[in-house]
């Protein structure tokens, strides 16, 4: 956000200097920061004053949205000065918007100008021609009513039993033995299906239902860690574990830390076998805070993992200021490690990083015997990925 209006421009112009004119393109909307403009209706040879727009006032905006070009002229009376905000800048923060919310804005642009294109101009311009190419095309309303249909479901799926927790073991790359499991919700829809985390999670965010979801995920994933551990492979000064990720809102929350302690009593798991795994999105959305419950679970005995490591900006600096006892190293690093020598040297680093400041490693996407054996002979310790096995609820992994 910071970086979008830093590239906003500013415009001086002088007074009686065009902005737009009947017909000009429009790709940009306009903040009057100082003096003040009008607004010009008609042919270029009877035009109309329609209205007077003074410092604060924005203009265009329509444009930005639907393409169309200029129905008014907009000129400075007085020497002018306009924050200008292009096409690019609002689309990009569209995309980044949930799609009821584009959806919606789409919509309700398509009726603006189907209901106001006649009335507002003067006889002398012709109605606005092509505005139903504007409405919301039919994959983003598809995808409006599914994330509608999954916030308003999303809070029975507890209750209806409608959660599922899938294990994804992570191995040793030396030997391929199992050391461990990474804990990953789904979501059984009865008429959508299977609804995987990215898509759910966020909506769980926004509705507050993040909490539940992660006291339900913590839970299940303690109750089930005996048997789990069964599975994995012993080693002589090296506990087993189960990674559990924890999203901002969780983190953030004041009985967070409390919440896990009284899993680890309920079920009797030792916290020195839990790890909670966190994205840099998770830490800069409120570092004090993050930071003072990063802290007092690592103090419990809880290991603390740097999820996507690679991906972010600050990713050192909270190796340096962070307690974390594991980096992950994404998966997109580690698919283009055999043909990008970029990504290469980045794990390369990465690897070495970690050696030095005792931390361990888990290399994400592993999908071939060949990358796991490299990943090995460089030093990274654990690594996951469909090559060893997929995401499996905790009946498939049991023997027999």
């Amino acid at each position: 956000m910071h970086t979008l209006i830093s590239e906003f421009s500013r415009e001086v112009l002088a007074a009686g200097a065009a902005v737009f004119q009947v017909g000009d393109t429009g790709d940009s909307a306009y903040v009057i920061e100082s003096g003040c403009v009008e607004v010009l209706v008609g042919a270029a040879h009877a035009q109309q004053r329609v209205a007077v727009l003074a410092e604060g006032a924005m203009f265009g905006e329509v444009a930005l949205l639907d393409r169309q070009a200029r129905t008014a002229t907009v000129r400075t009376l007085v020497p002018t000065t306009l924050v200008r905000i292009d096409r690019a800048h609002v689309e990009e923060l569209l995309v980044r918007a949930d799609p009821v919310i584009q959806y919606l804005l789409r919509l309700l642009l398509e009726r603006f100008r189907s209901s106001s294109a006649k009335s507002e101009l003067p006889p002398s311009l012709p109605p606005l021609s092509g505005h139903a190419a504007f409405a919301p095309p039919e994959d983003l309303h598809a995808a409006a009513v599914r994330t509608l249909s999954l916030a308003h479901d999303l809070s029975d799926a507890i209750d209806r039993d409608q959660l599922d927790l899938y294990y994804q073991p992570i191995v040793r790359l030396p030997d391929g033995t199992l050391a461990g499991y990474e804990a990953l919700v789904r979501w059984r829809h009865p008429q959508l299906g299977v609804v995987q985390p990215d898509e759910f999670i966020p909506l769980a965010e926004k509705t507050g239902l993040v909490h539940r979801i992660g006291q339900w995920v913590l839970q299940r994933a303690t109750t089930d860690w005996p048997v789990l551990r069964s599975t994995c492979a012993a080693r002589a000064g090296e506990r087993p574990f189960v990674s559990v990720n924890l999203s901002a809102p969780e983190l953030c929350s004041p009985g967070i830390v409390e919440a896990v302690e009284r899993c680890l009593q309920t079920t009797g798991m030792d916290a020195h076998e839990l790890r909670i795994e966190l994205t840099e999105t998770v830490i800069i959305s409120s570092v004090d805070r993050v930071s003072a419950s990063i802290a007092r679970l690592r103090a419990m005995g809880i290991g603390i993992a740097l999820d996507d490591f690679g991906t972010g900006y600050a990713g050192l600096d909270y190796l340096q200021t962070l307690p974390f006892t594991t980096i992950k190293i994404d998966r997109a690093f580690v698919a283009h490690m055999h043909s990008s020598e970029r990504s290469f040297q980045i794990i390369k680093s990465a690897l070495a990083l970690s050696q030095l400041l005792g931390i361990s490693t888990v290399a994400e996407g592993i999908e071939d015997a060949a990358t796991g054996t490299l990943l090995a002979s460089m030093g990274c310790e654990y690594g996951q990925g469909y090559h060893y096995a997929r995401p499996r609820p905790l009946h498939e992994l049991l023997p027999g």
